[in-house]
């Protein structure tokens, strides 16, 4: 009798081998399509022994296989959710490494900007100073100036009248001395002329008279003369002590020149700095899915009722050799005909 399925159909290979009792279920099968299920009843009570055992032996083999496929299958799905799991964290860790790698770069542009900031602040404060002092510097050194140049026109001024004063003075004393001298030749003209009158008035005369009146005359001359000479003297002092004068005026004001302040001019405005250059940062780019590079794949999964058929495959040879051989030590044939197999 066939082995019939829940759908009322004969059972297939792979049917019988997931069948709870596949050894039983296999004989059966062989039984009703060879039509000879009474002629080896007698010889299968002998090899029931080893046929009930390879069964045995069979089902252990088929569960042990099925229970190592479910593991494997099991730990498959363990590392594929495990890989899949690291996937994701390492996508999820790139994009944060990315997301801090920008955060690092905008604090490191707003503190640069904030350094440049002060920088300029500083920058700028530092040249109004500099400025100021500028500034300052140049009103003292023109204010400086100007009591230099005071002091130096003060100064040749005052040269100017000590040397016209003391011109003047010489000048008096010269013309004192001609005033003198005038006097000096006025009093000799007037001596000679009474010294005469007195000759003229006692009647002298003759050799004497003409002596006295020659000796007068040359008296007076020596007195002209020496008059004249004290004169051109006097003339000659005062000559040079005008040149003097000049000289020492002169002197004075090459001094009072060398002592003047030179004009200051005007001072340079101190160099101010120009605004530092704003700095350019680059930001990572935007990540794409080859960044993350492929995602997990499933590994290939045991079939737990593939290794159940392999197992009961070879449970089912061995229960066939052995019915076999027990069937051929009776009647020299096997009765399924398994060596057309």
């Amino acid at each position: 009798m066939m082995m019939m399925n829940e759908f009322g159909t004969p059972m297939n290979d792979a049917e019988l081998s997931m069948h709870p009792n596949p050894g039983k279920a296999f004989i059966q099968e062989q039984l009703a399509t060879s039509g000879m299920e009474m002629q080896w009843v007698g010889a299968a009570v002998g090899a029931g022994i080893g046929v009930v055992g390879g069964i045995i032996g069979g089902g252990r083999s088929a569960a042990a296989a099925a229970e190592q496929a479910r593991a494997q299958n099991k730990a498959m799905m363990a590392k594929y959710q495990y890989d899949l799991d690291a996937w994701d964290m390492k996508k999820q860790q790139l994009q944060a490494s990315r997301g801090e790698a920008v955060d690092r770069i905008l604090l490191s542009a707003r503190n640069e900007g904030k350094v440049r900031a002060y920088k300029d602040v500083a920058a700028t404060e530092q040249y109004d100073y500099d400025l100021k002092i500028r500034n300052h510097q140049q009103t003292s050194n023109e204010i400086a100036f100007k009591r230099s140049d005071d002091i130096y026109n003060d100064t040749t001024s005052l040269n100017s009248i000590a040397s016209r004063a003391a011109m003047d003075s010489e000048i008096i004393k010269l013309e004192e001395a001609h005033a003198e001298m005038s006097f000096d030749r006025n009093d000799a003209y007037i001596e000679m002329i009474q010294n005469e009158g007195k000759l003229r008035a006692r009647g002298a005369s003759g050799r004497s008279a003409s002596k006295v009146v020659s000796a007068s005359l040359a008296d007076y001359g020596r007195q002209m003369g020496m008059l004249n000479a004290t004169g051109d003297s006097n003339e000659r002092n005062a000559r040079a002590a005008l040149n003097e004068i000049i000289r020492d005026k002169t002197s004075a004001d090459l001094t009072a020149f060398a002592s003047k302040m030179l004009d200051p001019g005007v001072l340079p405005d101190p160099i101010k700095q120009e605004a530092l250059p704003a700095p350019e940062f680059t930001l990572p780019r935007l990540l794409n899915e080859f960044d993350f590079g492929p995602q997990p794949v499933k590994g290939a999964m045991a079939s737990p009722g593939a290794a159940a058929s392999m197992a009961w495959g070879q449970a089912i040879q061995g229960i066939a050799s052995t019915v076999g051989g027990a069937v051929a030590s009776t009647s020299g044939k096997s009765p399924f005909g398994w060596e057309d197999w």
